[in-house]
């Protein structure tokens, strides 16, 4: 559940009491901004904390907590305000995870964790069709599983079963077979990487998927392992280290392993005479530290202009999309979209590009319901582009 493996994260009860109660944190909430309530903040979650956990009497734990909770994205957004350096990412999975084994969860947390259990993925789905995105490739036996490639890409729920994510997918194997990448897949052996039970306060069932994952490269004696998606990366760069103690298995999010290919020159990339913007998903950049080679990529494309937007970086506003919030609030989702999109349009950009699929979903969204002549893309869509 950890956010960074250097948290000097101790406990719940502990750090719900180092709360200073300043509030530096309520002007980088995402869900604040469009609630305005100060349950809905960071300081007000916490000092709720501190009433139902942190005192020595125990109370009951209110409906309206339960649903502020929830409402969260897990950006991290509010950790890097934090005057008191308290890992409140870590602090909102700790408390999720007190709901569940109180039984006091979302049904929508428990309809998810139902449908993960009976499909090993987010949809209803069999996950035999995980490859299925790959009929659209010229050679789909290509990237069947094969033990012992160089490098496993691993594609996640999102990119192998919604239409409009599995253009990612596309793109980042036809990148990989340009540059003559001995790459494969898990196909249907893959499972969700458990993030959506980590969030949801299931951590117990994310073990159990967390566990088949790395079962199943170490089988195939996979030592390179790639994921497109930020929430996968992150599970699989710092969940996974326990299971994956004593072996040898380099771990890169796509952006980092094709900026590695085209700085030695394995990918040529012709010119596109676009304004770009990059937005930041926040399980990328806030919560792994990842910045840098998405923008080399994009800089690398000859006559692009890059502008970056107001909040980037550290401070990169989040699409919505996190933390399961389109599940259990989507109109709020949908209005923290609406504050991101504000500041793509003022960079005067043609395209904003990320590199998360759920970021992707939910700009995409919130452009077209503003009519703006903005294109949204992956990072992987844009190399493709420029090939």
């Amino acid at each position: 559940m950890s956010q960074k493996p250097d948290t000097l994260y101790t406990t719940l009860e502990k750090e719900a009491l180092i709360c200073a109660r300043c509030g530096y944190c309520r002007t980088d909430c995402p869900i604040y901004k469009v609630i305005g309530w100060e349950s809905a903040s960071p300081r007000g979650k916490v000092s709720l904390s501190r009433e139902i956990f942190a005192h020595q009497q125990r109370r009951d734990i209110p409906e309206e907590f339960v649903r502020r909770l929830a409402q969260c994205t897990l950006c991290g957004a509010c950790a890097v305000g934090c005057s008191t350096t308290i890992d409140l990412r870590r602090l909102w999975l700790d408390l999720r995870q007190r709901l569940a084994e109180a039984g006091q969860e979302p049904q929508a947390y428990v309809n998810l964790r139902d449908t993960l259990a009976a499909h090993k993925n987010i949809t209803n789905f069999s996950n035999d069709e995980r490859l299925e995105w790959a009929q659209d490739l010229d050679d789909p036996e290509s990237i069947e599983p094969r033990s012992g490639a160089d490098v496993c890409y691993f594609v996640g729920c999102v990119s192998s079963f919604f239409p409009q994510a599995a253009e990612v997918p596309l793109a980042t194997a036809e990148i990989l077979h340009e540059a003559e990448c001995d790459f494969t897949t898990m196909g249907g052996e893959e499972w969700c990487c458990g993030f959506p039970l980590l969030g949801a306060g299931f951590a117990n069932d994310a073990q159990k998927f967390i566990r088949h994952n790395v079962e199943k490269i170490k089988a195939m004696d996979i030592h390179t392992l790639i994921a497109s998606c930020p929430s996968c990366y992150h599970v699989w760069k710092h969940d996974s280290r326990e299971v994956l103690k004593g072996y040898d298995l380099k771990i890169q999010h796509t952006t980092e392993y094709l900026a590695q290919l085209i700085k030695e020159g394995r990918i040529q990339l012709n010119e596109l005479a676009e304004v770009i913007t990059y937005h930041d998903p926040c399980d990328l950049g806030r919560n792994s530290g990842i910045y840098e080679a998405p923008r080399a990529i994009i800089n690398s494309i000859p006559d692009v202009k890059f502008v970056e937007m107001a909040h980037n970086k550290d401070y990169a506003l989040c699409c919505g999309g996190g933390g399961n919030l389109q599940s259990v609030d989507p109109e709020n989702a949908a209005r923290i979209a609406a504050l991101r999109v504000e500041e793509i349009q003022a960079t005067g950009a043609s395209i904003v590009v990320s590199a998360c699929q759920q970021c992707e979903q939910m700009l995409t969204a919130a452009i077209r319901k503003e009519n703006l002549p903005i294109r949204v893309l992956d990072i992987s869509q844009l190399i493709l582009e420029a090939l």
